[in-house]
């Protein structure tokens, strides 16, 4: 059964993308709108094509890093449960008795990259990957503020059932 030893519910934190990042691709993005434009000034009505497509995939840029950009979140641990949340309002709800697998996964110089768990599959045994757990969520070094220590509190916390793997990449 899971252990119950730890007393209050600990929060991890995802900070999503620093501000000087988002500065800089903002300030840059608005440079290459700047010369697109200034471009199209320059060579009149020749270029009204080419400017609108350029603008068009700066657009279609801008939205493909809205879409990949990493968001704020919070990861909270307590002895029912763990439990993620973003900041676009998703939210992972995962029992300790629905987790069935923690793989965590280590550089050669054996600093930890990321750790992901998987819930126990549905009991309606349908799909392709019918009795293969379902993995909830992945968090990776670059993302959240103490890595180690959530890998620490979820290993003590886990089901005496629960497989944990590790794993060395990048060799």
């Amino acid at each position: 059964m899971v252990s119950s030893s730890l007393a209050e519910p600990r929060t991890f934190v995802g900070r999503g993308l620093s501000p000087m990042k988002r500065a800089v691709t903002i300030v840059a993005l608005l440079a290459i709108t700047l010369a697109v434009l200034l471009i199209a000034l320059h060579e009149g009505l020749s270029a009204i094509g080419s400017t609108i497509a350029a603008l068009l995939f700066i657009a279609g840029f801008i939205y493909y890093l809205w879409i990949i950009a990493p968001q704020p979140f919070t990861i909270t641990v307590s002895a029912e449960e763990i439990v993620k949340r973003g900041q676009r309002g998703e939210t992972v709800v995962l029992r300790w008795e629905e987790l069935a697998r923690v793989k965590e996964e280590f550089f050669p110089n054996g600093t930890r990259i990321s750790l992901a768990l998987y819930r126990r599959p549905s009991t309606d045994g349908q799909g392709e990957n019918a009795g293969q757990p379902v993995r909830a969520w992945v968090v990776y070094r670059d993302d959240v503020d103490d890595l180690d220590g959530l890998a620490a509190l979820v290993q003590q916390l886990k089901p005496a059932d629960c497989r944990w793997e590790s794993a060395r990449v990048h060799e």
